[in-house]
């Protein structure tokens, strides 16, 4: 295959059920560039068959490991992150290395067609829906940042392209969610970092901020989306995204309180020494 001017970057943690198939999908970048997070499967086996390059990093929730360990490894004009959760269709590869490589293409970030599916949903009425994707960049452009949720970006004076539509199959898929157990899974573990990394030392605001995510989020499925019209599936997934920011409000709230770490050794002792007291009589 032609050069394709884009160096693709990936972090991963105990992928191996899906990073192959993410691999050969992203095979055609110049350099694919793997961190792994210490893995214990067989993610480091398979993704060693694939990458230009294979890095092993600490264990993380987020990607600080990319803001961390970007600098000098692509030398490409154009970077395009990624997740174990990503595939690509061929033909939306070939609109986007004709962009990357045209000198006369201007732009510095490029908005991809996106395909995101949640329990193997793709609808538009979803409130995990989304038109284009924007994690193809310029490396000139790229903005790194340790906010969470926010490492991956690129400067407000950045000249954004955004890719026309093509047909229903001919996009970026983000393939997440592919049960209850796993949506629970994951959400348990993303809610309770992002509760650690939000918490200051304004108890009150921590938990308004969390309670306006809960309002927000039920504002999205009752009328920015509308979730509720897919019917039983459409019912299922709007409570899964509110139970998203429940989550998030629970473990913000008990960030900031002593639980039952703290209480339930406390009675323990008491009742240990009302005990020791009796049976001493």
């Amino acid at each position: 295959m032609p050069k394709s001017n884009v160096t693709v970057f990936l972090e991963v943690f105990n992928e191996e059920t899906r990073i192959e198939s993410c691999l050969r999908s992203f095979s055609w970048a110049d350099e694919l560039i793997v961190f792994d997070k210490h893995s214990t499967d067989r993610t480091l086996e398979i993704a060693k068959r694939y990458a230009t390059e294979v890095v092993t990093v600490p264990y993380t929730q987020a990607s600080e490991n990319i803001v961390q360990n970007y600098s000098g490894r692509a030398s490409s004009e154009w970077v395009l992150f990624i997740t174990a959760s990503s595939l690509i269709h061929p033909l939306l590869v070939d609109e986007i290395v004709k962009l990357t490589t045209d000198r006369n293409f201007h732009f510095d970030v490029v908005g991809m067609p996106y395909g995101m599916y949640a329990f193997g949903i793709n609808d538009r009425k979803s409130p995990w829906s989304g038109l284009r994707k924007y994690t193809l960049i310029r490396n000139s452009a790229l903005k790194l940042s340790s906010v969470l949720h926010h490492e991956i970006g690129y400067a407000s004076t950045s000249r954004v392209y955004n890719m026309p539509l093509m047909g229903k199959d001919e996009v970026l898929f983000h393939c997440t969610h592919k049960d209850a157990a796993d949506f629970f899974n994951r959400t348990d573990r993303y809610t309770s970092y992002e509760a650690k990394n939000v918490k200051s030392s304004d108890r009150n605001r921590d938990l308004k901020n969390a309670f306006v995510e809960i309002l927000k989020s039920v504002f999205t499925v009752l009328f920015r989306r509308r979730t509720f019209l897919m019917g039983w599936d459409g019912v299922a997934l709007s409570l899964a995204y509110i139970c998203n920011f429940i989550m998030k409000f629970i473990y913000v709230w008990d960030e900031h309180r002593e639980n039952g770490d703290v209480v339930y050794p406390q009675i323990r002792r008491d009742i240990d020494k009302l005990w020791e007291e009796r049976n001493a009589k």
